[in-house]
């Protein structure tokens, strides 16, 4: 029976063929993705600008002075606050408080809103700074999170009208945000940058304060507007015969809340400017959505995409009737995957806007030649490597037989890599591809050690790399007692086989412990470098060195 014949009936064979054809397929089909040092394009740090802090003031104060009241009581959920005069009927809305109830009577004007502490707290900092303001119940006590560039200094003078201030101490104000808001923020980038066809774009997170990207193909100016642009929302009215017509743009929304949920689930509370609440309860009125609200869907749209689409509510469409309304509410549905679209309209009722400010601390630029270079020495540095690996092995052994399994395994090992590495969608930059390199290195050293096992059965040797292949075959039979090459299927080939694997498997598990740490930092292009060397070594440690360990008894038995 001749050599191809035995190999192709060795299940360990043919898996290594079915994988580095499946491979070969997978880099014809998706092919390569190069990242920003092969590819030419440009790079942006962000680093995230806000804080969390404790906040030490009487909810009471708060209220007295958002409304210039004489008074103000609580009773149980509710706070009651008395203002000299007449007030203005939107005020409460106006400052965040919907829903709230106005009585007038003889010369004051009495507001009952239903409100939490923190909820006052919330609505006074976002007033005051401009900004997203949300509490963190996460870490005890709880922390306010600002939404922007604020210190212990400028939050203490801004509490200071309500006689408030931040407590003392390091943990009472601390620096950046928390991990929800910089995935969000992650979000955001990957949407916006998604929905403008840049598919290629490495967004990666450090440390919770900053966040690296890299635009393959894109110049820094364009970079900076990309990321900075906000998308084209518009609400539109379903008319007649599946038709639609356009109500409002982005500019007419001037807030957006933070969701929260309710009994009907989870919803987004957004708030229209006067213009606005006239031209969408006139479009509602017009289109029939007030009388028929099931027939007239409201549908919002970010950059073409359509991102919510519901009926009125009953009791929005009844008040439409008789007057505008500014604050409205986009409910998604309850539970995990109500909370999960409440989160993704938030972000796209900003317009694509960033959930917090952030301050370009880098950026630069690698051209397209440039990276065509890079490209082309990298592929010259992995073909020397093989052609290094191919000569040290041939000094070593003499024999033209096991030279070429050795490199065509290394070879091999790099196309699996590639498959896998296309099939994932992942870049390719320069530290992956140096890790390419280092696995071929030390998958040509664990082929060594197979071999060497076959041939001499684990014993030590000294001057005789200068002998045949042939010799040291006749040499290994002698020392196993059978008078020939060991056969592939003896007890004594798969005792040497198995010495060398747990050399092997000792090696690979270093490896892959010591590639840990980079990998789960996600510290630039190291997580490249790492990501590669572990899945080089387990596609070499169990695809391809049981497979060369079969050709290569094989070939032994045959010499």
């Amino acid at each position: 029976m001749s050599l191809l014949e035995e190999l192709s009936k060795d299940r360990r064979v043919v898996l290594y063929a079915v994988f580095v054809v499946l491979a070969i397929i997978s880099i014809g089909f998706f092919g390569l993705k190069f990242g920003l040092d092969l590819e030419g394009g440009s790079y942006l740090q962000l680093q995230l600008q806000g804080a969390e802090a404790q906040i030490d003031v009487s909810p009471e104060n708060i209220l007295e002075v958002q409304f210039n009241a004489s008074s103000v009581e609580r009773h149980g959920q509710s706070y009651v606050i008395t203002v000299p005069g007449t007030v203005k009927s939107t005020l409460a809305d106006d400052l965040g408080y919907i829903g709230a109830k106005i009585a007038e009577g003889g010369n004051s004007t009495k507001i009952t809103i239903m409100a939490a502490p923190e909820t006052i707290v919330i609505n006074y900092l976002k007033k005051n700074l401009d900004a997203d303001v949300k509490l963190n119940v996460e870490v005890a006590p709880a922390r306010y999170e600002i939404r922007t560039n604020v210190t212990r200094e400028s939050l203490d003078a801004l509490l200071a009208p309500v006689g408030g201030k931040v407590p003392p101490g390091e943990d009472a104000f601390v620096m950046g945000v928390s991990r929800e808001t910089v995935d969000e923020t992650k979000t955001v980038l990957d949407s916006k940058l998604n929905r403008l066809g840049l598919q290629d774009i490495k967004v990666r997170v450090v440390d919770n304060k900053y966040i690296l990207i890299d635009l393959a193909g894109m110049d820094v100016a364009a970079a900076q507007e990309v990321v900075g642009k906000p998308g084209k929302f518009e609400i539109r009215i379903q008319t007649d015969n599946n038709q639609s017509m356009h109500v409002l743009y982005g500019d007419a929304v001037e807030s957006v809340e933070i969701p929260d949920p309710s009994n009907s689930g989870w919803g987004v509370p957004f708030v229209l400017s006067e213009e606005g609440a006239r031209v969408f309860q006139k479009a509602a009125i017009d289109s029939g959505a007030t009388k028929k609200p099931k027939d007239h869907l409201i549908s919002m749209y970010l950059d073409k995409d359509e991102i919510f689409s519901a009926p009125l509510a009953p009791e929005l469409a009844s008040s439409l009737e008789k007057a505008p309304s500014r604050s409205m509410q986009a409910t998604v549905g309850g539970g995990d995957a109500g909370s999960a679209k409440a989160k993704e309209l938030y972000i796209h009722l900003r317009e694509g806007a960033l959930p917090v400010n952030v301050e370009v601390v880098g950026s630069g630029q690698v051209s397209a030649a440039l990276g065509k270079q890079f490209k082309l020495q990298m592929v010259i540095a992995g073909f020397i490597a093989l052609l290094a690996v191919a000569g040290m092995i041939y000094y070593r052994y003499r024999e033209k037989r096991i030279v070429l399994p050795m490199v065509t395994t290394s070879f091999f090992e790099v196309v699996m890599m590639l498959g896998v590495w296309a099939l994932a969608g992942w870049q390719l930059d320069l530290a992956s591809l140096a890790g390419i390199i280092m696995v071929i290195g030390t998958g040509v050293d664990q082929l060594v050690i197979i071999t060497d096992e076959l041939m001499k059965g684990g014993e030590a040797v000294a001057s005789s790399a200068q002998r045949s292949i042939k010799e040291r075959a006749a040499d290994a039979a002698e020392k196993a007692e059978v008078g020939k090459a060991v056969a592939t299927t003896s007890k004594v080939y798969l005792a040497r086989l198995s010495r060398a694997f747990i050399i092997i498997l000792g090696a690979a598990a270093t490896t892959c412990v010591a590639m840990l740490p980079l990998l789960v930092m996600g510290f630039g292009a190291l997580t490249g470098f790492a990501l590669i060397i572990i899945l080089g070594v387990i596609l070499g440690t169990f695809i391809a060195r049981p497979a060369y360990g079969r050709i290569i008894g094989h070939i032994l038995a045959e010499s």
